[in-house]
């Protein structure tokens, strides 16, 4: 498994755990809760930040002269095609979002939900990614 690899792997993991915990709850909090959870936000962003360095990092430790080597252009053409399949998934999620925007949802619900298809689209960035090097693209 090449280093590229790895990192979409922990990229991929870490966001849908620690992503995952912050939306479960915020909705199990919702119905008592009558602000923005900024504290849950701030402390999943650390989380999240701490989490992909230091496994990121650990990953590089083992293997330096793998996570010092230039991308390829197979590197390249793999997450290009990644990020065409997270732009579609995030452009139509947005579309989505603005078409149910006109019901008036409150706003902590449409805050989250701009949030969810954003950590959605990285996530299936993530995917493509993996199932593009195990595939040998």
């Amino acid at each position: 498994m090449s280093f590229r690899e790895k990192s979409a792997w922990i990229s991929m993991l870490s966001m849908s755990g620690i992503y995952g915990f912050y939306f479960w709850s915020v909705i199990h909090a919702a119905p008592q809760a009558h602000g923005f959870h900024f504290g849950g936000l701030l402390g999943t962003i650390i989380a999240l930040v701490v989490l992909q360095t230091a496994s990121t990092v650990a990953v590089a430790i083992f293997k330096p002269r793998e996570a010092k080597a230039p991308r390829d252009e197979r590197d390249k053409l793999i997450e290009l095609r990644a990020m065409r399949v997270a732009y579609s998934g995030l452009a139509t999620g947005i579309a989505l979002a603005c078409f149910f925007g006109a019901f008036n949802p409150p706003i902590l619900f449409g805050t989250n939900a701009l949030l969810f298809i954003l950590v959605t689209a990285e996530i299936m960035r993530s995917a493509c990614q993996i199932i593009q090097y195990r595939r040998g693209a």
